[in-house]
C-alpha cells in the first residue's frame, strides 16, 4: 500500500534554512539576506540620483519614500516581510492522478525510511525549481563590492580604501567568530598590504568598484545581483 502525496513544486525547500523562512503557514521565498543586500544596494541607487536612474515601475510595491529614510530591518518590518512572504499549500494525502504544472505528484510507499522518503522528495523538488531559485549568492562578495563603492564616491584613495576593507573584516572575525561570513584564514590574506603588490590591490579595487556599479544598473532596472562580471 502506498500514500500519495501531493508536494507544491515552486517552494525550495532547503533543509538547512527553510524552517527560519516560515511563520504562520507562509514562507520568504529567498534567505532574507538576500533581501537586505538588493535594499542596500537599491538605497545606494536612489542616495546616488545622479549616477543611477532607478525603474520606478520595478519597485512599485516596496514604497522607495520608505526605502529612502528607514533601515531595512525598519523596512522589512513595515513592507518587506509581507512583500515577499508567500503563502504555503499545505501538504495533504490526495487521492488523484491528474496532472497539474503547478504540483508535483509524489508516491510513497507506506513502509519507506521516513528520511530516506525525505531526502528523494528533496531532490526531486530541487529538480524542478527554477534556475532563477537557484541562483547562487554570494553575500560576502556583494557587501564588499558596495563598501568599496560608498568608499570611492567619498574620494577616498585606494590604498586607503582596501585598508578599510581590511579593517572592517578583521573587526568582523573578532566580534562574530564563526558567524563571520569570511572565514579565518581568508580574512587573514584579505588586502594584506604586505603580501601583495600595490597594482596588484589597486585592480582588486577597481574590480570591486566596476562589480558594484553593474550591479547597481541591474538593480535600477529590477535585478538583483543580475550579470555583473565581465
Amino acid at each position: 500500500m502506498s500514500v500519495l502525496l501531493r508536494v507544491v513544486s515552486q517552494i525550495d525547500m532547503a533543509r538547512t534554512d527553510i524552517f527560519k523562512r516560515i511563520k504562520n503557514d507562509k514562507v520568504i521565498e529567498s534567505r532574507i539576506q538576500k533581501y537586505r543586500l538588493h535594499y542596500d544596494y537599491l538605497k545606494t541607487c536612489l542616495d546616488f540620483p545622479n549616477d543611477f536612474k532607478v525603474d520606478k515601475s520595478k519597485y512599485t510595491h516596496w514604497k522607495l519614500n520608505l526605502v529612502s529614510k528607514l533601515t531595512f530591518n525598519q523596512w522589512w518590518s513595515k513592507v518587506g516581510s509581507d512583500l515577499f512572504n508567500k503563502e504555503i499549500e499545505q501538504v495533504k494525502e490526495v487521492r488523484t492522478a491528474r496532472q497539474s504544472n503547478t504540483s508535483t505528484f509524489i508516491e510513497v510507499p507506506n513502509d519507506t525510511p521516513t528520511e530516506y522518503a525525505i531526502e528523494k522528495i528533496r531532490d526531486i523538488l530541487q529538480s524542478k525549481t527554477s534556475t532563477k531559485t537557484n541562483e547562487r549568492l554570494r553575500p560576502l562578495e556583494l557587501q564588499i563590492y558596495l563598501e568599496t563603492f560608498k568608499l570611492r564616491k567619498k574620494k577616498i584613495r585606494m590604498l586607503e580604501v582596501a585598508k578599510m576593507l581590511r579593517e572592517k573584516r578583521l573587526n568582523i572575525m573578532k566580534t562574530h567568530k564563526s558567524r563571520a561570513l569570511m572565514k579565518d584564514e581568508r580574512t587573514i590574506k584579505f588586502l594584506d598590504r604586505q603580501k601583495m603588490d600595490y597594482y596588484v590591490i589597486q585592480r582588486q579595487i577597481l574590480r570591486y568598484n566596476l562589480h558594484a556599479k553593474r550591479i547597481l544598473q541591474n538593480v535600477c532596472k529590477g535585478i538583483f545581483p543580475g550579470q555583473y562580471t565581465s
